[in-house]
């Protein structure tokens, strides 16, 4: 049965527990955006309003009716299925703190969701964790763990699963002062991971709260404010929303404006990408000549141009296009930084202190790999922490909004930065889902390399 608190009337869910927890859905299958469940399918459909263009001034929300009877169909669906719901508790973190004056603040954009992870009961059946997750909300864990001052820049439902998205950030000090919330329904992701094949995502996200930014709307929340760097992750969302494409562009050129430096990640979600690889490549350049840093793991790249493609000559085509440094990450081994040095375009390269298939834990001892969810995100948030010199290193902000080169200190410290964001991602992974390490733990860890 579904527990009485699972109601469209009660959004704030999970209540009387720690402030980041979970719900474990059991289910027979996962397969092509279906649940099966004794015999029912619940087809996506249910899951999903009918988007209607229904538009703000600044965002793009929907009646709260609508909403309230997605909430029912879902949870009446779930109860036909049988689905059982048990909560678990996660670690919690010191409340929130609001962002403080300064220019070496990070704004993160985008998407949160619930990822739903492919789990064993005890009695060995199927099962999804949920476990609070989107790309931009990993990379605000990890960048506040690391030190980094985070502002998180979007919009959140009111529904159950948006409480628990607020929640997370606000336990991580997350300043929360850009978040809208919306009736419309919270983003869901179910992950499988098929034996030998990579992890597939089935999302349900018509209608959805973090997708209602529009341009208008971020040039009004972040009129007046000044942040060191501005990142941009998609995901669930992709550049062929006109919409959101204009307004992740604004919050680019607001940035610019204050002397702050621009952050993409394509993160691509191949069955979101309606158009094909190479038309989505043309819009990923168009939209990276924005960023002064980009970081794309091999995979993305390899989806855009095709099977085997050259790392290389696509970095040195999107520095060409105007980014300043361009970063590749290459699963567990580790990546490389692309950028232009005294005279030419150069790289560095670095690998995670481990051997594949091992990795390592917090203490920096070789662990298993629980799964590989929010690596690249942990990665991105240390990168950004650090470039901004929160480690207590010489930042390299000039070398990303300005001419200054990178010089031989400069790639030294570069170096540095890049085995501190591959050594976080390789800690991340010994834990299920995104649980990046906290700026003392990596820096236990980065001692014992020197």
């Amino acid at each position: 049965q579904v527990p009485a608190f699972c109601s469209s009337k009660c959004p704030t869910a999970f209540t009387g527990r720690s402030s980041r927890q979970g719900m474990l859905l059991s289910s027979k299958v996962l397969r092509h955006g279906e649940v099966l469940g004794r015999g029912a399918i619940f087809k996506a459909s249910l899951w999903t309003a009918s988007r209607r263009s229904i538009r703000s001034q600044s965002w793009r929300s929907e009646s709260e009716g609508a909403n309230t009877a997605w909430s029912q169909r879902a949870l009446a669906t779930l109860a036909g299925l049988g689905l059982g719901c048990a909560l678990l508790a996660n670690k919690a973190s010191p409340t929130a703190r609001a962002a403080e004056p300064g220019g070496r603040k990070v704004c993160i954009v985008g998407e949160a969701l619930f990822d739903f992870l492919p789990v064993k009961t005890t009695d060995g059946k199927q099962a999804f964790l949920p476990r609070p997750g989107g790309a931009p909300l990993n990379v605000c864990i990890a960048a506040s763990r690391m030190g980094a001052k985070v502002s998180f820049l979007g919009a959140l439902s009111s529904d159950m699963f948006g409480e628990e998205l607020y929640r997370t950030l606000e336990a991580d000090n997350v300043d929360l002062s850009m978040v809208k919330r919306l009736p419309n329904p919270s983003t869901l992701a179910f992950v499988s991971k098929p034996p030998g094949s990579d992890v597939r995502y089935a999302f349900f996200k018509e209608n959805a709260a973090d997708r209602s930014l529009s341009a208008r709307g971020v040039a009004e929340l972040l009129s007046g404010k000044s942040f060191g760097a501005l990142h941009v992750s998609l995901g669930a969302i992709t550049l062929e929303d006109s919409v959101l494409a204009e307004a992740f562009e604004q919050a680019y050129k607001n940035t610019h404006s204050t002397k702050g430096f621009t952050s993409f990640d394509p993160n691509l979600r191949g069955p979101m990408v309606k158009s094909s690889p190479s038309v989505y490549a043309s819009r990923i350049e168009a939209f990276a000549q924005h960023a002064d840093l980009i970081k794309s793991s091999d995979a993305d790249i390899e989806f855009l141009y095709g099977a085997g493609a050259d790392l290389e000559a696509v970095a040195k085509k999107w520095l060409q296009k105007g980014a300043k440094l361009v970063v590749v990450t290459r699963g567990p081994d580790g990546a490389t930084a692309y950028f232009r040095g005294k005279s030419q375009i150069t790289s560095l390269a670095v690998k995670p202190p481990c051997e594949s298939p091992k990795t390592i834990d917090l203490e920096g001892n070789p662990a298993p790999v629980a799964d590989t969810v929010g690596a690249g995100d942990t990665c991105m948030g240390t990168l950004l922490c650090y470039l901004l010199g929160e480690d207590g290193g010489a930042p390299l902000v000039d070398q990303l909004v300005g001419a200054k080169p990178f010089d031989e200190a400069a790639v030294q410290r570069l170096r540095f930065i890049m085995l501190a964001a591959v050594t976080a991602a390789a800690m991340n992974v010994s834990q299920p889902g995104c649980d990046p390490p906290r700026a003392a733990q990596l820096s236990k860890v980065l001692s014992k390399m020197k």
